[in-house]
């Protein structure tokens, strides 16, 4: 290969467009290089190594080279941009009022957009921001994957204005069960799991007071509370199938309660398992600790009821749900 050529590919990222290669060679050398397999076209217009080819970064910058003008990642490449969970996808890209907006089936997709990109660098590349490839991959994703993104960027705090997005996309497919999500994510579920909690075992009668992600100083330490019932000094943690297996966290956990304990709170422990499982079970033991609470605090059950009228009312509340 060539010195000049060499020297061009190391300069841009690996990747050279053909109106750059041919800034260097002439026509017939460039189609020289191309014919004894020193260069291959990654996309149209877009040249690499044979062995630099299938890299994803070189199929980004390839792909950004291929398109030309004002361009950025977006959509579901915008999210591994951003390094938010994404499923394998082809390339996407979205571009400034293109000409000739031109992609390759299955391997890369062209977006038009008739607004400025206003895109930010993120390893190098042009990426538009994280809140518009969260909202306008919604659609191209489904059930897990398809919310995965959406509460990842809202724990991170990198869309702190989603919900705006959210509200005037009035066009993307789905935009009100993102909107939905959305609400309750910044209402303070932070996992798949707080939020299967929130809507499948929590939201009845006796149950819908806690406060979520509440946060508590004890000495040095801070805790964030899954779930806070804070006139009872109750707290509710989810515990995630994987993340609280370890003997290590474990430890954790049996550390973290101790203290919240020295400050008046009891902590209830929920695993996965039953959370799933065993709702009706769930409910009745959290209304059970919660009306026995009462009491002791000094504080009345609600309506001059006693703690088991009290038990008895919530679990009126769960049958005329299941009716």
């Amino acid at each position: 290969m060539r010195v000049e050529l060499e020297a061009l590919l190391d300069d841009n990222g690996r990747v050279a467009s053909r109106g750059d290669l041919l800034a260097v060679l002439s026509r017939s050398a460039l189609d020289d290089e191309i014919r004894r397999g020193h260069l291959v076209a990654v996309f149209p217009r877009a040249y690499a190594r044979p062995w630099d080819a299938d890299l994803p970064a070189v199929r980004e910058r390839a792909a950004l080279a291929s398109v030309g003008g004002e361009v950025a990642l977006s959509h579901l490449t915008g999210l591994g941009a951003w390094k938010l969970p994404v499923p394998s996808a082809p390339v996407h890209v979205t571009a400034y009022q293109p000409r000739h907006p031109r992609g390759v089936r299955g391997e890369l997709v062209v977006h038009r957009t008739l607004l400025p990109l206003r895109a930010r660098e993120c390893n190098g590349l042009p990426v538009v921001r994280p809140v518009l490839a969260v909202v306008n991959s919604w659609p191209l994703l489904t059930r897990h994957a398809q919310r995965a993104p959406v509460i990842e960027a809202v724990r991170r705090r990198l869309c702190p204005e989603i919900m705006a997005v959210a509200q005037s996309s009035y066009w993307i497919a789905g935009i009100r069960q993102l909107r939905e999500l959305v609400g309750q994510l910044l209402a303070g579920c932070e996992s798949e799991l707080e939020l299967w909690g929130y809507l499948s075992v929590f939201d009845v009668d006796g149950l819908r007071h806690a406060t979520r992600q509440k946060v508590v100083h004890v000495s040095a330490c801070t805790y964030r509370l899954d779930m806070a019932y804070e006139l009872e000094r109750v707290v509710v943690e989810l515990d995630g199938r994987a993340y609280h297996a370890s003997t290590a966290q474990w430890e954790r956990d049996i550390a973290r309660d101790l203290a919240l304990a020295t400050v008046g709170w009891q902590t209830v422990r929920l695993s996965h398992s039953r959370l799933t499982n065993d709702v009706p079970g769930c409910r009745r033991d959290v209304l059970a600790v919660l009306a026995a609470r009462r009491p002791r605090l000094g504080l009345a059950p609600g309506q001059g009821d006693t703690p088991s009228q009290c038990l008895q009312r919530g679990q009126e509340g769960l049958r005329r749900v299941a009716r």
